[in-house]
């Protein structure tokens, strides 16, 4: 019998896999779904494992469950939980855990990515100079959209949102904030050009940019519909990387055909993977990603190496961190 867990990676065996591997403690075991879609693959290898390490969307279902004979924690190498059933577990006695690390610089870092990207018109202008031959070195001025002097408005003011909110005031915006709880901000704002919006829609009207950085819950699902996009200016730009379901993707695709907003840059969608002929595609003034935000090396790494000295206090009987239940 081993001294430590048997860990199952709840993802296809990769890179980010081998991360846990070059970490893994003497005596620990490790093992991968090699199938998404495997599903007497997913019976077989959770039936004995110890601790299901969650990496995407893919889900664990009742049937999964049943078999897994010891299965004592299932611990998310993110912050989301759209993708857990917290009562499934909760029925079967099951630990949930969260992993905090890494997320908020690499996701603030892909929102800054996706409003410089889409609002600059990078990926059409990459194609008319590498691809058509072209030079259009004036042809976008007048419909560019930077960040120094404009407002960018943080729908939720958590981890991710606010390192967004350091790095756009460092390049000259102001901020404006919408969350739910009704508190003040705290002193780090007081001196600065952020404020908080009465209501969201005050936020989606007022906002040069407006970026989603809240999770997705049942009241909030499609909150972002036809009436509040047509709150934006019409110069604006609309950036995704929170969760799709918090966007009627069918109301974002007539605004952007209308112009307001004027482009978008996102990492979600409502359904993932996304079909190849989703109508956001097909628009010139959208800039779309895997979702794919928090994945860099160095946020992998220190992902990793946080879910597994959190495994490790679980399996010692001490208290873990980000704990759900």
């Amino acid at each position: 019998m081993s001294d430590g867990p048997h860990l199952l990676f709840w993802g296809p065996e990769g890179p980010i896999n081998g991360l846990y591997r070059e970490r893994l403690p003497v005596g620990w075991r490790l093992s991968a779904l090699h199938d998404r879609d495997d599903e007497d693959g997913k019976l077989r290898l959770i039936a004995d494992a110890d601790v299901v390490v969650h990496t995407d969307n893919t889900p664990i279902t009742a049937a999964h469950l049943d078999a897994a004979r010891q299965l004592r924690l299932v611990h998310r190498q993110g912050v989301g939980l759209d993708a857990v059933d917290q009562d499934l577990l909760r029925e079967r006695g099951i630990s949930l855990a969260v992993c905090t690390a890494g997320t908020a610089e690499s996701v603030a870092e892909h929102s800054l990515l996706l409003m410089l990207a889409a609002g600059r018109h990078l990926v059409r202008l990459h194609d008319e100079v590498a691809r058509q031959g072209g030079w259009p070195k004036w042809d976008y001025r007048d419909v560019s959209v930077g960040l120094a002097g404009n407002t960018v408005g943080l729908v939720g003011f958590g981890r991710i949102a606010q390192v967004v909110a350091r790095a756009v005031l460092a390049l000259g915006s102001d901020v404006l904030v919408h969350r739910r709880q009704d508190t003040p901000l705290g002193d780090e704002w007081a001196d600065r050009p952020v404020r908080t919006a009465a209501s969201l829609d005050e936020l989606f009207a007022e906002s040069d940019v407006v970026s989603l950085h809240c999770p997705l819950l049942p009241e909030n699902r499609g909150m972002v519909d036809a009436r509040r996009l047509a709150l934006m200016r019409d110069h604006s730009l609309f950036v995704n990387t929170a969760r799709g379901g918090l966007v009627v993707e069918a109301d974002l695709v007539e605004a952007l055909r209308a112009g307001r907003p004027a482009a978008a840059g996102l990492d979600v969608f409502e359904q993932e993977p996304v079909a190849p002929d989703n109508p956001l595609f097909g628009l010139p003034n959208v800039v779309v990603t895997p979702h794919c935000a928090a994945g860099t090396r160095s946020a992998s790494a220190q992902k990793a190496q946080a879910v597994l000295d959190n495994v490790a206090r679980f399996w010692s009987g001490q208290p873990i961190e980000n704990r759900i239940f």
